[in-house]
């Protein structure tokens, strides 16, 4: 059985257009996803899953960041023409 936290990674995941650094973000956090899809079939790994969830977590506060900041930048912009 697939732990709803991992469930919802996968079939959840947004995919925009953005920075490289976005793009580094979702190329982790999907290798993260993978990992946990692995590892849950795994016994006795429950503490690194809840490591990698909790890197997986990071990328994400990283990426929302990314994205307001850009999101303001891109405002900012607007706002000069």
């Amino acid at each position: 059985m697939i732990p709803l936290f991992i469930y919802s990674l996968v079939f959840n995941m947004q995919y925009e257009p953005g920075t490289i650094d976005c793009h580094i973000f979702l190329e982790c956090k999907e290798q993260i996803e993978k990992m946990l899809l692995r590892l849950n079939k795994v016994e006795n790994t429950e503490h690194i899953c809840d490591q990698l969830q909790s890197i997986y977590k990071q990328i994400e506060g990283m990426h929302e960041l990314k994205k307001v900041k850009r999101k303001k930048i891109l405002s900012n912009k607007e706002l000069i023409k």
